[in-house]
């Protein structure tokens, strides 16, 4: 007994309400029970080991160590601002969110911090950023990223490339649409609109090759963010190998 943490070997790391007996780690995948609207208290979290058997909502892509309970409290949600920037200014709709250790859980929780990233108004469906693998097939839009590359063997069908290779598609940017434009009615109406509010040219792609197009997809309007992902491809229908903009 004299050689468990302080605050006991049983202490859960972030307490009570967020539930978890053993610590975060980066690139965890979790799913948040919040008790009210997201982002409204403290969620009881549960980890997604395949990161698709449960749809997750969020990953965990960075920690942070602090000296004390007291720091991890009073520096950690800063610095998991920080530390995730990067990867929340690639996606459409994402948040951070800190998950900081309880005093009697600090050394459960090894001493850190876990900075979430999480879909703000819903699920991100998948890994996000460096967790995901060449040759992943997207399940649904909301972790799309800013500058992937895609193959994209039907309207339905996405999957994650190499930029370095050949690839049908690159991902641009993202817009929205109306709230009243259902999603059978996207179909027809995105492409024009990431042509006018993500025009490829303004990337540098020539618009006498290249063109706009997009990506929908139930995630968006289940949440009623109708957030659209827009790409560029080549108006002829042949690859891109990797020397575009």
């Amino acid at each position: 007994m004299a050689h468990l943490p302080p605050g006991g070997g049983d202490a859960k790391p972030y307490g009570a309400a967020v539930a978890l007996a053993a610590p975060l780690k980066d690139g965890d995948c979790v799913v948040a029970d919040w008790p009210g609207a997201a982002f409204q208290g403290t969620p009881k979290l549960a980890v997604d080991p395949t990161c698709a058997e449960k749809v997750p909502d969020g990953q965990v892509m960075a920690v942070v160590a602090a000296t004390s309970a007291e720091a991890a409290r009073q520096h950690g949600p800063a610095a998991c601002e920080q530390r995730t920037q990067e990867i929340r200014e690639k996606l459409a709709d994402v948040r951070s969110y800190a998950v900081v250790p309880t005093r009697a859980g600090f050394e459960a929780a090894g001493r850190r911090t876990a900075c979430l990233v999480l879909g703000a108004h819903g699920a991100v469906y998948g890994p996000l950023d460096r967790h995901r693998t060449p040759g992943m097939w997207f399940v649904d839009t909301a972790n799309m990223q800013k500058r992937d590359c895609l193959d994209a063997p039907s309207l339905r069908r996405a999957q994650l490339v190499s930029c370095a290779g050949p690839h049908d598609q690159q991902v641009l940017g993202f817009t929205r649409l109306s709230a009243g434009t259902t999603l059978k009615k996207a179909a027809a109406q995105s492409d024009a609109a990431c042509a006018r509010d993500v025009p490829p040219a303004q990337y540098g792609y020539d618009p006498g090759v290249y063109e706009a197009a997009s990506w929908a997809a139930k995630g968006a309007w289940h949440s009623g963010t109708h957030l659209v992902v827009c790409s560029v491809q080549r108006q002829n229908g042949g690859t891109m190998e990797g020397t575009e903009p």
